[in-house]
């Protein structure tokens, strides 16, 4: 055998062992990611209060118009609700480097700073070995927003 000829099975196999190990870093951060969810991730619920009808829009929500509020207006004088999102890994997903997120969403009742519910998720982003147009993500617990599933937990309707 010559030499070019190893060389060409060499960059082969280091292009192949590449390959294999691209995206490692993705599969990697989604089992951390289901092991925090496993332990953290969800909605808690720790004191809920029963509103009057009038206190919800024809959808269910309560404090109707809360989505087109400031947070800390969202859910009038009484209550004060708290986003959160907490870096676990940094990186740049579009340049193929994995980042790993903490959401928080939590209610506390303003008299005596008592926490009423929380809603706790964790999403990945990136870590892909070539990105196209936009890195994958992945998310868990999977619902359809944090603050929608924690308030309509911790506020319930009266007759209900």
């Amino acid at each position: 055998m010559n030499g070019q000829y190893l060389k060409g099975i060499l960059a082969i196999a280091i292009l192949i062992v590449g390959l294999g190990l691209a995206g490692c870093e993705k599969y990697a951060l989604d089992r951390q990611m289901e092991e925090l969810c496993k332990n953290d991730g969800g909605v808690k619920v720790y004191e809920t209060v029963t509103l009057s009808p009038e206190m919800f829009d024809r959808w269910g929500d309560p404090f109707p118009g809360w989505r087109e509020r400031k947070p800390e207006d969202r859910l009038g004088p009484d209550y004060l609700y708290v986003m959160e999102i907490v870096d676990i890994k940094h990186g740049d997903a579009f340049k193929g480097e994995g980042e790993l997120r903490r959401f928080s969403t939590r209610i506390y009742r303003r008299f005596d700073s008592k926490l009423m519910g929380e809603a706790i998720s964790y999403g990945r982003s990136g870590g892909d070995f070539i990105v196209i147009d936009h890195p994958t993500s992945k998310r868990c617990p999977i619902y359809k927003t944090d603050d929608e599933w924690v308030i309509k937990s911790v506020f319930l309707k009266r007759g209900e």
